[in-house]
């Protein structure tokens, strides 16, 4: 598929749960929607709503977030109308150690989504970003809620730019954002990317909790932008700076540094260093 086998009217108009439902048919994902005109953040309403006993495959999406929120507490640019802004509660059957592979599993399934719509290669900026051309069109946020033993649930928040232009993006991130439609000319329907992102995630998040990650790690690897790359990486105190090698098991980034040993991150910054 490509773009031009999507809708070119769904720009500016409102969201329509009644086209989303149209062909839906995921196992776990999708069985209830709320929907809100404009939220202060969809992760936050959903984490709420798994509190209170939400069940699993339950999304959150809005036109707009006052408070959108991406990784380490940077704000999500979320304009009404032009883009998709969703979360979905998920109560994973897996030990607390393994909840990381969420947000890999979410981000093989983003990126082959994505792929379906551009001719463009798109790849995955560990651990939650979707980039084309080096600049940012998706990201991925999951918060989880757990003890020594057991997940309670998993928040997986979702940001796509999809119609948002150049022209209208604060000069802030413009020159590090690219949108679908600025890449294939034309505008997408949020419904079928997000009909067909929901199936996707069903898909891969069924076989994350039967088969574990081996199966979905290629498929990872396959998108990862940075191998053998020289990177430095953002610790809380220290500052790491090496090639990229790929993940482990755990999602954790393999890093060899400047003295040949590899070390595990799993978590901070990760920024390609110019050659």
């Amino acid at each position: 598929m490509s773009a031009s086998d999507y809708p070119d009217d769904s720009a500016g108009r409102a969201f329509s749960l009644g086209e989303l439902r149209q062909g839906l048919a995921a196992k776990r994902l999708g069985g209830k929607f709320h929907y809100f005109s404009e939220i202060d953040s969809t992760n936050s309403y959903a984490r709420q709503l798994a509190e209170n006993g939400g069940r699993e495959g339950e999304l959150v999406i809005a036109e707009s977030q006052t408070q959108g929120r991406g990784r380490l507490g940077r704000r999500w640019q979320s304009p009404p109308f032009a883009n998709l802004y969703f979360s979905v509660i998920l109560r994973p059957r897996l030990p607390p150690a393994l909840a990381p592979q969420i947000t890999l599993m979410a981000a093989v399934a983003l990126a082959e989504t994505v792929a379906t719509f551009i001719s463009q290669s798109a790849t995955i900026k560990w651990p939650n970003d979707i980039l084309v051309g080096g600049k940012k069109l998706a990201g991925i946020l999951t918060e989880a809620a757990c003890d020594s033993e057991r997940v309670d649930y998993v928040i997986l928040g979702i940001g796509v730019n999809l119609n948002y232009r150049l022209a209208a993006m604060p000069d802030e991130i413009r020159a590090r954002a690219i949108s679908v439609a600025e890449l294939t000319g034309k505008s997408i329907s949020r419904e079928s990317f997000l009909r067909r992102l929901i199936h996707d995630l069903d898909r891969c998040y069924g076989e994350l909790e039967e088969f574990g990650f081996a199966p979905l790690a290629p498929r990872w690897e396959a998108h990862f932008g940075l191998r053998g790359k020289q990177v430095r990486v953002e610790l809380l105190d220290q500052i790491v700076i090496g090639r990229a090698i790929g993940i482990d098991q755990d999602g954790a980034l393999l890093i060899e540094d400047q003295q040949g040993a590899r070390q595990r991150v799993i978590a901070g910054e990760v920024i390609p260093v110019e050659n």
